[in-house]
């Protein structure tokens, strides 16, 4: 069974990031672009990146869980020369290290400085440098600026999102990474999970009518997620569809991918049998084998004044209004 309501109540009471939660992140991310913009040379602007941008942020599975957000910083520099490297990296790290309220929050990654909020999330700051119309980003450990696209791949994601309709694309994909985290035997950056997810969405499907509803397209989705891998023993190679120097399997190795398709194929069949189960309780068993005991409710059997059993009381499932500015998690 599809079991709608419960799937709408599900995201909004356990897997939709809460709103005071996105509150601070949204105040924090104004402290620190102002800092930027006042001590970073070149600092033009910033976007928000990653599930942070797309609207597939999800709350950590346990409580005392952080969860992460990206922002890209463009940069201008009118000396800058792709094959000659500077450490934007380090630029930004300094100036959150000499400032008392971040010196013991922050340290440097590879391609991003992060900000550690200790037990609420953790937010990576990407120096990007605009130059003749493209991007580019740091890599230093390999000393190297390597092409990026942030902002055209959100737009690739926000026109899959359109095809499939009523917001579904975006909650479906929010579902699959619960089910990661919740499960936590398979590992997938969910740029490598949003990706697969997004190819499989089609130019013909706007006019198909599949894409009815919320459950619907969780199950449309995985199954053709789960063709997709049996036919690729080997790990395939995932693009950027928008920047085709781009590959996004520096996540991944053979070892971790052979592990989500076995377990991906295992889950491909517990959401094919719980869609197909006409029982109402039997189904909502079935669904929570994937998203665990919070997932909707079992109905009980009640006596009739006659003594008769087999009336039953549906509980009643409230619906729950998005807020601005994040009415897209609707």
């Amino acid at each position: 069974m599809k079991h709608e309501n419960y799937f709408n109540e599900f995201l909004v009471n356990h897997v939709n990031l809460n709103q005071s939660r996105l509150n601070t992140l949204e105040k924090r991310v104004e402290t620190i672009t102002n800092l930027l913009e006042e001590k970073l040379r070149g600092y033009r602007k910033y976007s928000p990146q990653g599930s942070y941008a797309h609207g597939t942020i999800i709350r950590p599975v346990q409580n005392n869980d952080e969860f992460d957000a990206d922002i890209l910083v463009f940069i201008k520099d009118d000396n800058f020369d792709p094959n000659k490297f500077t450490d934007y990296v380090s630029e930004v790290y300094c100036i959150f290290k000499e400032d008392g309220n971040y010196k013991d929050k922050v340290r440097k990654n590879t391609r991003s400085v992060k900000l550690d909020y200790a037990g609420d999330f953790h937010l990576d700051i990407v120096p990007c440098v605009e130059h003749k119309n493209n991007h580019y980003i740091c890599n230093r450990s390999e000393e190297k600026f390597e092409p990026t696209d942030g902002d055209g791949y959100k737009e690739w994601l926000i026109k899959k999102n359109k095809i499939v309709g009523g917001n579904n694309f975006r909650k479906a994909t929010r579902l699959f990474k619960f089910l990661r985290d919740h499960k936590d035997n398979f590992s997938i950056k969910s740029i490598l999970l949003t990706t697969m997810l997004g190819i499989r969405i089609k130019e013909t499907d706007s006019d198909s009518g599949e894409f009815s509803d919320l459950p619907t397209t969780l199950k449309i989705l995985s199954n053709r997620i789960n063709d997709y891998l049996l036919l690729n023993v080997n790990m395939p190679t995932i693009k950027n569809p928008v920047l085709e120097s781009e590959d996004f399997n520096r996540h991944w190795d053979q070892r971790k991918y052979n592990n989500f398709r076995n377990k991906f194929d295992s889950y491909n069949e517990k959401i094919n049998d719980a869609f197909e189960e006409k029982n109402h309780n039997e189904s909502v068993k079935k669904w929570r084998k994937l998203f665990g005991d919070d997932f909707g409710q079992l109905r009980e059997a009640t006596k009739s004044k006659k003594g008769n059993s087999g009336s039953v009381i549906e509980p009643t499932i409230p619906t729950v209004a998005p807020t601005k500015p994040w009415a897209r998690y609707d």
